[in-house]
């Protein structure tokens, strides 16, 4: 059985992972806005060959952001999961303290 302070160990460093994911989603985004705003120009303007580049671009950009999104979804789940498991041992060590108290 693992220890509640080796947990809590891996549980900051799960959340660490979470938000540095969620970081890189966000920067992902906005890269997507960048790339559409040039996009609609490039279609504006009728530059095929830019809207085609751009077009190639956007998707590796898609591809990499629903990667980052998924692992961000793990994580999540991971910290939950490990939120539980504290909380359960601290109740299990609450439990056997109070008994052994009367």
């Amino acid at each position: 059985m693992e220890s509640i302070s080796r947990l809590h160990i891996t549980l900051s460093e799960t959340e660490y992972r979470f938000r540095r994911a969620c970081e890189q989603v966000i920067l992902l985004n906005n890269k997507l806005k960048e790339l559409q705003v040039r996009y609609d120009r490039a279609r504006r303007d009728g530059q095929r060959s830019f809207r085609y580049n751009i077009r190639l671009r956007m998707s590796g950009a898609e591809g990499v952001r629903n990667a980052y999104y998924e692992y961000a979804r793990q994580k999540a789940e991971d910290v939950l999961s490990l939120r539980n498991k504290i909380r359960s041992l601290n109740d299990n060590y609450d439990d056997v303290s109070s008994t052994s108290s009367e």
